[in-house]
């Protein structure tokens, strides 16, 4: 799994508890048994992993935490892009790693936002899953409006529990899929606040689903989805400095 380096001092070691498939190409690693600093954690922050190599540890890969901060099980929800995140699925239970954090800003304060808006491409969702289950747990108000953009519905992951948590919070999930030929029958009635668009995430879609520039608006995704959403919220009025963003960008 990715090069070698000097062995770092032994230190933030984690544990693996399990490894699940969320969808063809995303897994969520369990660790427990770790760093008490991790407690301390805010929601939408991120970490570096290191796992065992002959010789050393690997070189350390950035990965945002999906849990919410109360999870005492720490979650790193990864994409397969490269061969460290291609061979996490072979982390066997009691395998140590070494966990560095928590780090970064994204999200800071967002506690404190009444209106809160998510844009997300592909696995961007996931500093936005750590919020909406710290939200959850702690029974928040905020009003959120998350745009989640993918391909397929097949690219989607927690899908139901995004849905869920659109009954128990003040949540609207807008599914934007710009490979679907069509979206038409996947309403459900059980989850009013749960919708679907066919396309590329765009201002006639935020417009519709309720964007204004009064809400706090936050990015995650892939470089040109990040720059095109900056775009299409400057034509509702959102200036991009206001904005907050989340390069999600790692070492394959």
């Amino acid at each position: 799994m990715g090069s070698t380096s000097a062995a770092p001092e032994a230190k933030n070691i984690w544990k693996v508890v399990r490894v699940i498939g969320e969808n063809h190409d995303v897994n969520s690693l369990f660790l427990e048994d770790g760093d008490e600093r991790m407690n301390s954690r805010r929601a939408g922050q991120f970490a570096t992993l290191r796992v065992p190599m002959p010789g050393g540890w690997s070189e350390p890969h950035p990965f945002t935490i999906s849990a919410a901060p109360e999870d005492r099980v720490l979650r790193l929800t990864i994409k397969k892009e490269g061969a460290f995140t291609s061979a996490i699925p072979d982390l066997q239970p009691g395998t140590p790693v070494q966990v560095t954090g928590p780090l970064g800003v994204f999200c800071k304060g967002i506690d404190e936002r009444p209106e809160i808006v998510m844009l997300a491409g592909g696995v961007g969702i996931t500093p936005f899953l750590s919020v909406l289950r710290h939200f959850r747990n702690r029974r928040a108000k905020n009003n959120v409006l998350l745009f989640w953009s993918n391909k397929t519905r097949a690219d989607i992951f927690c899908g139901e529990e995004l849905a869920a948590m659109s009954n128990e919070l003040s949540l609207v999930v807008v599914h934007c899929l710009s490979r679907e030929d069509t979206v038409e029958g996947l309403l459900d009635e059980r989850f009013p606040a749960l919708r679907y668009e066919r396309g590329r995430l765009n201002a006639e879609i935020m417009k519709r689903h309720g964007v204004t520039d009064s809400a706090a608006c936050y990015v995650c995704g892939p470089g040109p989805m990040m720059e095109a959403a900056l775009k299409e919220l400057e034509l509702l009025g959102v200036a991009p400095q206001t904005v907050a963003q989340e390069r999600f960008v790692w070492k394959k």
